[in-house]
């Protein structure tokens, strides 16, 4: 008998799993069927913008693959050949699948749907996840994964903006917080939360690290008290820092290695924070409507920040009443209310726009409407209309988008046509002096700007390039590729120069040539490049095999300072 109840226990939790699985999957499906899915058609502004950006970072990364490059670092089917080290600046880490299901057979605008399916499906269930680590409690965790992963500004970032960057990022978000309330308010010795969940976003969007950092220190200014009792929980988000640091090199010192090299546009920001900042009435009218199609909070969690605002004092959790507070503050520091004139020609401005404090708005006050702290939702049928609430008013946003902008609403076939010279409004990623029109315009192909030679049999494979060359006298030949620091002619034949940047032509790479022979041009990975990717992947063994033996007991952690098992 007793068996028999332990199978029927184990049975009813299997149950409750595969049951929560299932439901994450639909509403994943359910939320962006209407803009992605519906009648073979995606919802996008076509051209220059966020979506083609992105489409092209994965038809990039789909065509490396072919080659057998799996870890590229140039994108060369950017500007039809020229290619853009975007690769270095924007991490391809969470574009893979998209790439594979291209490598299936896949298309292009079905590749972009499925993508965001398994995002949305993988947030709500690491957000529900991190929720039950501290609760323990189901409902209120799915309480939370609905509130955050519908959250109105996700939801404008992956059916409006379309930036994958972004989207990303809210996947790691919520390990980031429960590293955070681990290091701050709950057992220190749990930092590794916050080491893979800030590693996992700065993988992801290199600008939302500065709003998790922000949210560190403010969180450390609000436990300043406990911070002086228990000074070792400084020393726990040291030993976090530090292990995203080496995790994450292979993203930094590449990049920082290219910027040494290299100007780049991105050096020459232009962007004006409080310009770009919205007007408070805007975007409270924008959160009464639940609009997606302008960047806001939404009707839930604006309503929450008002609830928290008045009711700060009764709640009594006090992480929960720091992330609320911290939650509401926010929200009135992304718009004008708050004097970013200030921090114009600060580092600040690297943020580009305010209302990406949204992101942590939607995080923080998801919190506070899962926890609960004031009893509204105690009853679980509460629980239950308040997610299908937010479900149906995802799916009722969605729909309204469509509805304002119809001839938004392309065809797969449309959607598949590729626009290589989208690369980014910004620019960010061209060397200064380089003309994109220009570039534009221009004919793939080899061009003596100097001298006399004669070429033959140019060909072009990834960021390969070949070709003949006779009778040469001192001619300066640009290659049509962009000369990227990596970029070298070694395994040229004949009389060969180094490969030099022609600054002159849009910063084309340019080889000297003399005689006969034969130019071979291709990107090498550097030194930096390959120390720092060796260094991060020892890094994630080491991690991986301490959590290893730590689990099965075979060394004393608690005799390690820092680490595992200190008693505060």
């Amino acid at each position: 008998m007793q068996l028999t109840a332990l199978n029927k226990e184990k049975l009813k939790k299997v149950m409750i799993v595969l049951a929560t699985i299932a439901l994450f999957l639909i509403v994943s499906i359910l939320v962006i069927y209407q803009t992605q899915i519906f009648q073979g058609r995606i919802w996008s502004y076509l051209g220059t913008s966020d979506d083609r950006f992105h489409n092209m970072r994965i038809e990039g990364l789909y065509h490396s693959l072919l080659r057998h490059q799996y870890f590229p670092f140039i994108n060369m089917s950017f500007m039809d050949g020229f290619g853009y080290i975007v690769n270095v600046f924007y991490s391809d880490f969470l574009l893979y699948p998209a790439a594979f299901m291209r490598l299936m057979g896949y298309s292009s605008a079905q590749a972009i749907a499925g993508l965001n399916i398994l995002l949305t499906f993988l947030t709500m269930g690491i957000a529900f996840l991190c929720f039950y680590k501290v609760s323990k409690k189901y409902w209120n965790s799915l309480v939370f994964s609905f509130v955050y992963t519908l959250s109105t500004y996700r939801m404008y970032d992956i059916l409006y903006r379309h930036d994958l960057g972004e989207v990303g990022a809210f996947v790691f978000l919520p390990v980031a917080l429960l590293g955070i309330y681990e290091i701050f308010y709950g057992k220190r010795q749990n930092w590794l939360y916050l080491t893979f969940g800030m590693t996992g976003i700065i993988y992801s969007h290199a600008i939302s690290p500065i709003l998790v950092a922000i949210l560190i220190v403010i969180v450390a200014i609000c436990q300043i008290g406990e911070l002086r009792k228990a000074p070792q929980r400084l020393l726990s988000l040291l030993w976090a820092t530090l292990s995203s640091v080496l995790l994450s090199l292979a993203y930094f010192l590449p990049m920082i290695e290219q910027m040494h090299h290299t100007k780049f546009l991105l050096t020459e920001s232009s962007s004006n924070l409080a310009t770009a900042a919205a007007d408070f009435t805007d975007m409270a009218h924008a959160s009464m409507n639940n609009n997606f199609n302008q960047a806001n909070p939404g009707i839930v969690l604006f309503f929450a920040a008002i609830v928290v605002v008045v009711s700060a004092v009764k709640i009594k959790n006090k992480a929960v009443r720091h992330f609320s507070l911290i939650g509401a503050f926010m929200l009135i520091c992304s718009t004008k209310i708050f004097p970013w004139v200030l921090l114009n020609k600060t580092p600040m401005k690297m943020i580009q726009f305010p209302w990406r404090f949204y992101m942590i708005v939607s995080l923080l006050l998801a919190v506070f409407v899962a926890a609960d702290p004031l009893g509204i939702f105690k009853k679980k049928s509460m629980k239950i209309v308040l997610m299908v609430f937010i479900t149906l008013i995802s799916v009722s946003s969605a729909y309204r988008l469509v509805a304002s902008s119809p001839l938004q609403r392309n065809t797969y076939a449309a959607y598949n046509q590729t626009e290589p010279f989208s690369i980014g409004a910004g620019q960010e990623y061209l060397p200064i002096g380089t003309n994109l029109s220009e570039l534009q315009r221009a004919t793939h192909k080899p061009k003596i700007q100097a001298g006399k030679a004669k070429i033959s049999d140019f060909k072009q494979y990834g960021t390969r390039l070949s070709f003949n060359f006779k009778n040469a006298k001192n001619a300066k030949i640009d290659l049509p590729i962009i000369g990227y620091y990596g970029y070298q002619s070694t395994q040229s034949s004949g009389k060969v120069s180094k490969l030099k940047v022609d600054k002159r032509n849009n910063n084309l790479a340019q080889v000297t040539v003399n005689g006969n022979g034969k130019v071979v041009v291709d990107y090498f990975e550097t030194t930096i490049q390959k120390a720092s990717r060796r260094i991060s992947f020892l890094s994630l063994l080491v991690i991986i095999a301490v959590l290893f033996i730590n689990k099965l007991n075979l060394i004393d952690f608690s005799k390690i300072e820092g680490l595992k098992g200190n008693k505060e």
